[in-house]
């Protein structure tokens, strides 16, 4: 990444010599500073810009990472309010509330006669 910035900082001298070259004037040194300058400013945000586009890159990766957890998530919800509505159904049923009447609370149909083991 340096070796980048130093030759773009090379680069940009090279563009301003030939800029002042071509008009037949020589650089000063307040030119030399302002050339110097653009390249560090520019050099700065290049730098900046290729941080944060690292960071976003860890955060999207990040994020598809949670994505696909909240995916799979979701799909284990849906399977279980899809058990749990038709557990709601047979509840609903007649079957169901014979069931329960006869085990849990002993009740029987007319004309049926209970056994009991002594």
């Amino acid at each position: 990444m340096i070796a980048h910035i130093v030759r773009f900082i090379r680069f940009m001298i090279r563009i301003g010599r030939k800029l002042f070259r071509n008009r037949g004037v020589r650089m000063r040194g307040r030119e030399k500073r302002a050339v110097l300058l653009m390249t560090v400013l520019l050099a700065a945000i290049g730098t900046a810009a290729g941080v944060r586009g690292s960071q976003l890159g860890q955060e999207i990766r990040e994020n598809d990472q949670r994505r696909s957890v909240l995916e799979q998530q979701l799909e284990d919800e849906t399977a279980r309010t899809a058990e749990i509505q038709e557990m709601e159904q047979y509840m609903n049923s007649d079957g169901y509330i014979e069931k329960i009447a006869r085990e849990k609370l002993g009740l029987l149909k007319e004309n049926e006669i209970l056994f009991r083991e002594k």
